[in-house]
């Protein structure tokens, strides 16, 4: 769970900050999906809980952040910030699964 979360963050932080926040879903290959919501403050939250900082290469299709200590880098087959977008990812933590943006405010 803790790996999916890093995961969902490292998504999330690659959206541009054009939107007050983005919601992604991470549904990994193996275990609980995870909920992240990336804000144009540069945080992230997973599942509700406390907001943490992420960085993001949209070049490289990559995101990144910290949770509990532990860094983790979330890479996507494709960028998409539009509600609906359905991308595979991977992590270096060894992980994947399916991202999907679910919501978008402004």
């Amino acid at each position: 769970m803790k790996k999916t979360l890093i995961l969902a963050a490292f998504a999330l932080a690659a959206l541009p900050a054009m939107a007050a926040t983005t919601t992604v879903e991470f549904a990994p290959a193996e275990g609980d999906k995870l909920v992240a919501v990336f804000s144009d403050d540069g945080t992230v939250s997973f599942n509700g809980g406390e907001p943490v900082a992420y960085t993001s290469d949209e070049a490289g299709k990559t995101i990144c952040s910290s949770v509990n200590g532990t860094d983790n880098c979330a890479t996507f087959e494709t960028w998409g910030t539009t509600v609906g977008h359905v991308t595979p990812y991977t992590t270096s933590q060894g992980s994947s699964g399916v991202a999907t943006v679910t919501a978008v405010t402004e």
